[in-house]
């Protein structure tokens, strides 16, 4: 069997998007088809969702089905050549200058961490906005936007934080949903984390081909050097303790589809290194030798290795902050409670 041949069905609206067999969500499925754009089987494709995970490959697929042979097409209804929908970007005019920045429950927890005018410039430089989706602890939250490297508008996220720890809200957390209908907050007891990419409802077009890119992508031009972490606060974190590197947030593991060559073509004749949070050193790795291959400079921080679950560079950078400022031990349990480690840590008084 030539799997050469096979590939994942491009995108081309709803109709190209199916159910995932293993979490059963809808249209979130991408089927590997041939060349005539025929499926091998409704298992065999990959989930687009992170927490799902499934994917099925046309070698697993084959291995298990030695006998499969599919040279009789006459039952199949060839579909209709996929359309090409053009990308869509979203207005330049929501960058406006943020009047309400002092209501951000993230530039709160900056400005708080860093100062006024550090948390002020590196709001600037990567356009982080306000919005009034959610509210928490009398704040608001906080929109990442993603702009491509010709300054294109590609996609708006929206996150909301807790402002005395910086942690982003779970699903466990309480927070306000602003509601367009009733004009007013009602309490959002969604089981999901405080996330919401805003695109498509922004452009009020849910068949909009909206393609991401890295959080920080507009400043990768500029740069020589570029350090890529998981988180958007953690890039900006680390712009402000690390300044001399450029500092871009996939927005997830596999978020923003990095390892595509659309998404991390902007890398290419830059040193870039990648700084995994802690356990995920050999997935990025992986993702490493994918930018390798396609003529990125990459190497993988081993900095996160061995530290707590879901500790991030930005982490290690804020504890030796601390540690330099000479903290009491009260001042680091206090930090350390904040911060979810107050286990990890041992007082000898």
């Amino acid at each position: 069997m030539n799997e050469s041949k096979y590939h994942l069905q491009k995108y081309a609206g709803t109709s190209t998007r199916h159910t995932c067999p293993q979490c059963g969500h809808k249209k979130e499925f991408t089927l590997y088809v041939d060349e005539r754009n025929v499926p091998i089987d409704e298992s065999c494709g990959r989930c687009n969702r992170e927490r799902c995970g499934y994917h099925l490959t046309p070698s697993e697929y084959f291995k298990a089905h030695p006998t499969y042979d599919r040279t009789d097409f006459a039952g199949w209804k060839q579909p209709e050549a996929p359309k090409v929908i053009p990308v869509s970007y979203l207005p330049s005019s929501l960058l406006i200058t943020d009047t309400h920045r002092a209501s951000n429950n993230l530039f709160r927890f900056m400005a708080k961490e860093f100062g006024n005018d550090e948390a002020n410039r590196v709001f600037n430089a990567y356009h982080v906005g306000t919005s009034r989706h959610w509210k928490n602890s009398d704040g608001l939250a906080t929109t990442f936007p993603q702009i491509n490297d010709k300054g294109r508008l590609c996609q708006l996220k929206v996150m909301a934080y807790n402002p005395t720890t910086g942690k982003r809200m779970k699903k466990q957390d309480q927070a306000e949903l602003w509601s367009d209908k009733a004009q007013k907050y009602i309490l959002d007891s969604r089981p999901m984390d405080k996330i919401w990419f805003a695109g498509k409802t922004l452009l009020k077009n849910y068949e909009a081909n909206l393609q991401q890119t890295f959080f920080g992508c507009h400043l990768i031009k500029a740069s020589s050097r570029v350090g890529i972490v998981e988180s958007e606060k953690s890039a900006l974190i680390c712009s402000v303790l690390m300044p001399e590197i450029t500092w871009v947030a996939t927005g997830g593991c596999n978020g923003c589809k990095w390892t595509e060559s659309a998404v991390f073509q902007p890398l290419i004749g830059k040193r870039v290194v990648l700084y995994p949070d802690s356990g995920m050193f050999a997935k990025w790795k992986e993702k490493a030798a994918t930018l390798r291959s396609n003529g990125v400079d990459v190497t993988v921080s081993r900095t996160c290795e061995g530290l707590p679950d879901n500790w991030d560079v930005a982490d290690v950078l804020l504890r030796e902050r601390h540690a330099q400022k000479g903290m009491t031990v009260g001042e680091v349990l206090t930090y350390a409670t904040e911060i979810g480690v107050i286990n990890q840590i041992h007082v000898n008084v």
